[in-house]
């Protein structure tokens, strides 16, 4: 599939309870030290809705806001129109062009953003296909992943801080079903430094067995897809929070791309499908002389446990809600 404008806007749902629609972003501005995640979901058929949110400022405080997939908020048909949709204050919209706008407002936190440059064009995991059947019941209807630019301005606790960040946005929609998947040890790849490099990867243990990996690179518009994905990761004492990471992403051609990341801010995203011990943390990354940012997600749960840490089992992850003064990850 080539990407057209309809990707980045709400789609007609089908018949399925779980059929779903959401937006995800990530980004840094390595110059302001200001960075996050968020993510507006929507269950139209079961008129419910889920928020994610995590921005911080390297130097000051991070704000935490966590449905987790499982705080149903409600949501009617006046929460979708032709170009957004909203959960709450929470609100993703199509500007044309590849452009998105997004806006959120809470008491300690709020932002108003918009996705103004692509580095590529949107697209799919993978154009040779290998992935297609295992996606059918992920995102049935469609999906696509994108690096560029992201500006404007975001509010956390009494500070406002305008920022013109690296970024990385995908969207889904379709029916949703990870009951093929075992999440406990997933991880995710993605991020750019600009035209040069962009990539995006995921790998997820299968039930049946095995593995999916999926991904591409991006360079000065020439992509390939990702065939293997293996990310090392070196986590602080409490064996939780993520501090470094170097990743070997393969590609079609046998070419293996390795990236090493340091750690910047993070969260803890304890979800029903992943595991307790789910977490997403913004790094940076060098190459070619450029500072990078990238999204080092990943469930490190081998056990299967079903303790969920809390605050007090964690060094540098932030997990309560709301504002708590960011940590250093310097040693």
């Amino acid at each position: 599939m080539t990407y057209d404008s309809s990707w980045d806007c709400p789609h007609s749902p089908s018949s399925e309870a779980n059929w779903q629609e959401s937006d995800c972003y990530w980004f840094y501005d390595p110059d302001r030290g200001v960075g996050g995640f968020h993510r507006i979901g929507q269950k139209p058929n079961l008129a419910t809705g889920q928020i994610t949110a995590f921005v911080f400022a390297r130097d000051g405080e991070r704000f935490v806001l966590n449905d987790s997939y499982t705080n149903h908020r409600s949501i009617g048909p006046e929460d979708r129109w032709a170009s957004g949709h909203r959960v709450g204050t929470h609100v993703a919209e199509a500007l044309g062009d590849q452009k998105m706008r997004f806006r959120w407002e809470e008491p300690e936190c709020d932002s108003d953003l918009e996705f103004y440059e692509s580095f590529h064009a949107p697209r799919n995991w993978s154009k040779t296909g290998h992935s297609d059947s295992f996606m059918s019941n992920i995102n049935s209807d469609g999906h696509l992943e994108c690096a560029g630019k992201l500006r404007g301005t975001v509010r956390i606790g009494s500070r406002t801080y305008d920022i013109d960040a690296l970024a990385h946005r995908d969207r889904s929609w379709g029916f949703r079903d990870n009951g093929r998947v075992s999440m406990h040890r997933y991880r995710m790849f993605s991020g750019t430094v600009g035209p040069e490099l962009s990539f995006a990867s995921f790998l997820l243990d299968l039930k049946s067995g095995g593995r999916m990996v999926a991904g591409f690179v991006s360079r000065h518009g020439v992509d390939e897809d990702v065939r293997g994905l293996r990310v090392v990761t070196a986590f602080d004492s409490d064996g939780l929070s993520p501090m470094s990471a170097i990743a070997i992403l393969t590609l079609e051609s046998g070419e293996a791309v390795k990236i090493h990341c340091e750690g910047v801010q993070g969260f803890m995203t304890p979800v029903p499908e992943a595991g307790p011990a789910s977490s997403d943390t913004i790094s940076t990354f060098t190459y070619g002389g450029k500072t990078g940012f990238l999204d080092l997600e990943l469930s490190t749960n081998p056990g299967r446990g079903t303790y969920v840490p809390t605050a007090d089992d964690l060094t540098l992850l932030a997990i309560e809600p709301g504002l708590s003064t960011s940590v250093s990850y310097a040693l």
